[in-house]
């Protein structure tokens, strides 16, 4: 970002949103490798924002969806907030906002990985609530965020965890479903592990992901495709 100025005029374009307090939202896009601190000494990035934005989603969208789903239980509304606020949505919703482009970074050709879009999300949700309060910090999630971004009528049919989907399945249908994942010596330095998913003690399927969590998710949404199992909406 060259001057504040700038900042401004990109604040209230691409978020549709008139700043009072533009210093909080700097501090909301200012990553933690330019290693600032402020007057009194204290570290200057987005992460406090961060924290006080996850909060403020998971409050918002749980007060949204009990509102949308008036017959929903609390299981239910539980299952769909979690999907809202999952990793990988708020990474994609960060990225179609296009917030990367407004964050002061040491180095912008790094691979800061994709969760940089969703922690950026959050960090901007907690500067609006600083600057405008919760009631149109709530307005803005639920025009610009949910009744954007998320499709609501298909939200049910989402798989939050094809791991946790294919031993449910395999439960039902009485299959022995085993992920065996072991620290691979991979000459590509981010897939350094690889998970073998097993179906009645055949190999199914394998996958690599630079952690054990993402490489048996990845094997078993892999082995969901094979099986031809698409989960179908529930009604509430």
């Amino acid at each position: 970002m060259a001057t504040s100025g700038n900042f401004f005029i990109q604040i209230q374009q691409k978020l549709k949103i008139k700043p009072s307090n533009i210093a909080v939202f700097k501090e909301a896009f200012t990553h933690s490798s330019l290693n600032l601190k402020d007057e009194k000494g204290n570290t200057l990035n987005f992460e406090r924002l961060e924290f006080l934005g996850d909060a403020l989603l998971s409050t918002i969208i749980a007060e949204f969806l009990y509102d949308y789903y008036p017959i929903a239980k609390e299981g239910e509304l539980t299952k769909l907030r979690a999907k809202i606020v999952s990793r990988s949505k708020l990474n994609q919703i960060g990225k179609e906002m296009g917030l990367f482009d407004l964050v002061s970074i040491s180095n912008n050709h790094k691979n800061f990985g994709e969760d940089i879009h969703g922690n950026l999300l959050e960090s901007f949700i907690g500067a609006l609530f600083i600057d405008q309060g919760y009631k149109k910090t709530k307005e803005y999630v639920s025009k610009y965020i949910i009744r954007t971004y998320i499709d609501m009528e298909g939200l049910n049919s989402m798989v939050l965890s094809h791991k946790a989907f294919l031993i449910e399945w395999g439960q039902k249908e009485k299959k022995e479903i085993l992920f065996k994942t072991v620290e691979d010596e991979s000459t590509t330095p981010k897939l350094n592990y690889r998970a073998e998913l097993f179906l009645n003690s055949k190999l199914l399927t394998k996958a690599k992901a630079s952690s054990k969590k993402k490489a048996e998710e990845k094997a078993a949404r892999i082995a969901v495709r094979i099986l031809k199992l698409n989960p179908k909406p529930q009604k509430n």
